[in-house]
């Protein structure tokens, strides 16, 4: 059984450039990720907070109320990380 599993540093050491590909794909994958998270949290609570009844069609008041959420959703994010820009920025 040992032997179905990889021995120790067999096959993993990556010269420098698979590394840099290797990080820049996970960086790229944790932003996807992120997104996602994003996405599913704002339709939560935006749908929370706008959708009083389930029909088949969703009214004009629910459409805007959701518009709406969503965009002040993003609106606070982008503030924030800006913020959080200038703040590192400052203390370096």
């Amino acid at each position: 059984m040992s032997s179905l599993l990889p021995k120790q540093n067999s096959n993993l050491d990556f010269d420098e450039a698979t590394q840099k590909e290797l990080g820049k794909f996970l960086e790229s994958e944790n932003a996807r990720m992120r997104l996602q998270q994003s996405i599913h949290t704002f339709t939560d609570l935006c749908w929370d907070k706008c959708i009083n009844k389930i029909s088949n069609k969703i009214d004009r008041g629910e459409e805007t109320c959701l518009t709406n959420c969503v965009e002040r959703f993003l609106d606070t994010s982008l503030f924030i990380v800006k913020r959080l820009e200038e703040t590192r920025k400052n203390l370096s």
